[in-house]
């Protein structure tokens, strides 16, 4: 029987780092979503100009974002630096982790790459389970997902049956290499996320709104994290939305439904794959912060979880929310 949303009366936010702009911050990204969802009426009340379609990227523009790389790992005494070695040897000690991204970021996605294809090696001459989980992909469209990583659905086919334009609609070779990669390690992937117009709907008008077989399908909800409250209040303090949009308190609500239903799915996997399983979770960087999609799988099983987002060296100085991840990996686009 599913669990009631859990509804707490919310403490004073603690502060939280602002973000810089829209287009380099990981709340922001997810807000952007929640426009393109049709939550938010972005730009004003009036649709905005039909646009020429943008070209196709290049699909090998994973391959030629490569860069060296390292990581910063959060400890007692500060920050440790890790080599790249050192890196996936000790990545691939987590039971679980939560991996982010900049949605558009080549360079995100090239480190995302790296890191899938050193543990799932690992885990495989470890004789380990191991599976991917992905916040792209909708979990009623998990059989198309298994599909086209099983090898059993071609591309189009594929891209059509998991409506992926609609749904996601960032170019796909940003994200062929990481499904390459599950099809390559014959690795389990999970389509993670709530359906879209469930979303929409609590953004637009909020969990009072959903009907009562919507409401029996909710994950428990935790609205009164004041971290993550405070890291979605900061965000949208940069960003007010138009007049007449949608009130906070739905699109806050939008956004735990999102990090509660990717959580729920992951922490399902994980409680019949046994002690032994690994999962790496490929979200928004604003959904693998501690206080999101990690905090909300260690609350359902009582299992650690590494929070661990990209971050290009040249933007290092700048990035305000070192804290909020265990790790970063710093990829190294300067000399």
């Amino acid at each position: 029987m599913p669990k009631p949303p859990v509804r707490k009366e919310h403490a004073a936010n603690t502060p939280a780092a602002r973000p810089a702009d829209c287009s380099a911050q990981p709340v922001a990204r997810s807000l952007a979503l929640l426009c393109c969802a049709g939550v938010v009426a972005c730009g004003g009340a009036q649709p905005p100009p039909a646009q020429a379609p943008r070209a196709p990227l290049p699909v090998d523009i994973v391959a030629k974002a490569a860069l060296p790389l390292y990581a910063l790992r959060s400890t007692e005494r500060g920050e440790e630096k890790l080599s790249e070695p050192l890196l996936w040897q000790e990545l691939a000690l987590a039971h679980v982790v939560c991996l982010g991204e900049q949605h558009d970021s080549p360079a995100h996605h090239f480190a995302q790459r790296r890191a899938l294809e050193e543990i799932a090696a690992r885990s495989t001459s470890e004789h380990r389970v191991f599976a991917v989980g992905f916040e792209m992909f909708q979990r009623p469209y998990q059989a198309a997902l298994s599909g086209f990583v099983g090898g059993t659905l071609p591309e189009a086919q594929f891209l059509t049956q998991s409506e992926y334009q609609e749904r996601w609609g960032f170019d796909f070779s940003l994200y062929r290499p990481l499904l390459d990669a599950a099809r390559e390690f014959s690795l389990q992937a999970l389509a993670l996320n709530a359906p879209k117009k469930l979303t929409r709907k609590v953004g637009r008008t909020g969990l009072g709104s959903l009907d009562a077989g919507e409401k029996a399908g909710l994950p428990e909800l935790d609205l009164a994290n004041a971290d993550h409250k405070a890291y979605f209040d900061a965000a949208m303090s940069e960003h007010p939305m138009p007049s007449g949009g949608p009130k906070l308190e739905n699109m806050y609500a939008a956004q735990v439904l999102w990090d509660e239903t990717m959580a729920e799915t992951a922490s399902t996997w994980l409680a019949h794959a046994g002690e032994s399983s690994r999962l790496m979770v490929f979200a928004g960087a604003g959904h693998c912060h501690k206080t999101a999609i990690p905090a909300r799988i260690t609350r359902r099983v009582q299992l650690p979880v590494l929070s661990v987002t990209p971050v290009l060296a040249s933007e290092l100085p700048s990035f305000k929310d070192r804290s909020r991840y265990d790790w970063l990996i710093v990829l190294q686009d300067k000399k």
